[in-house]
């Protein structure tokens, strides 16, 4: 006799997501699901239009609701509300900004039965031109991938999670600014839990477009690598050594004269973030990680 599926709770936390969200919530609506599950759309600040756009959802989505975080915060502590709000056994979190393929949250919630931690298969090719989907490398395609050469981490675009694991480790961590995916993937990981990759689960993945707004996140994913090397130094994250360092700003270097053209600019945008980020990220923290 086969077992009824999980019970799930899809999560997804806004902060002025007009734009995006009400297509990603139509590939919510789209999926099917044997089991019991509801769809929680948890507002984090927004000044837009976003909750009007949630709201229009209301009669298209099962067990279907909007929460707004009462004093809201960094992306984490969204999460963490949306966490204590739900009673699904499972969770599968999602961006405003992302759009799920068919069967993704049936393929999810599927191996949650019996995996305590997954992660998806990233697509970067539905929703992105070309000349940003070759600033950098793939993430999470075929494997749960490690980062920082510390540990692998699931990417939070496209993570599940049973609650029990999620409890375990007491939530998302609301004072880490970014990079709380990698955060929550190394505290699962040290307290025994492990993440596993579920191929043919398909999210695909949005990359900013703009070179100003490339800039922006990769400086903060570098501010967030500082953070994480002070939390995770004494548990054995090592320090980025010279030649890392180094490699860092000659790649600034060397991705300066292909500035004039657009994968040039997306390109260079991705390296000198990620750099300045760190070295913003050593000042202000008062801790070496460059």
């Amino acid at each position: 006799m086969t077992s009824a599926p999980p019970t799930l709770s899809v999560v997804i936390c806004c902060r002025n997501s007009a734009s995006t969200l009400a297509d990603t919530l139509e590939s919510v609506a789209a999926q099917k699901y044997e089991g019991w599950w509801e769809v929680v759309v948890v507002d984090n600040g927004s000044t837009d239009t976003t909750v009007e756009v949630a709201q229009r959802f209301a009669d298209r989505l099962p067990n279907f609701r909007v929460l707004r975080v009462p004093e809201p915060g960094y992306q984490a502590t969204a999460l963490n509300h949306g966490i204590a709000r739900t009673t699904g056994e499972v969770f599968v979190f999602v961006d405003s900004d992302d759009l799920l393929a068919e069967g993704y949250l049936d393929r999810m919630a599927r191996a949650l039965a019996t995996a305590p931690y997954v992660g998806g298969e990233l697509d970067v090719e539905l929703l992105n031109p070309p000349a940003v989907r070759a600033r950098r490398d793939l993430l999470q395609s075929k494997q749960i991938d490690e980062y920082c050469n510390y540990g692998p981490a699931v990417v939070g675009a496209s993570m599940g999670a049973r609650r029990e694991a999620i409890e375990r480790v007491n939530g998302f961590d609301e004072s880490l600014p970014t990079q709380h995916d990698l955060d929550i993937s190394w505290r699962l990981d040290r307290a025994g839990v492990k993440a596993s990759f579920v191929p043919g689960a398909v999210l695909h993945y949005r990359y900013r477009v703009g070179p100003r707004e490339i800039y922006q996140q990769e400086r903060g994913y570098g501010v967030g690598e500082v953070v994480l090397y002070r939390k995770f130094r004494n548990a054995g994250m090592r320090r980025r050594g010279p030649r890392q360092m180094l490699g860092s700003w000659v790649r600034v270097l060397m991705a300066l004269p292909g500035a004039f053209r657009p994968e040039g600019r997306a390109r260079l945008a991705t390296v000198a973030g990620i750099a300045v980020g760190r070295l913003e990220g050593s000042l202000r923290h008062r801790v070496l990680y460059l």
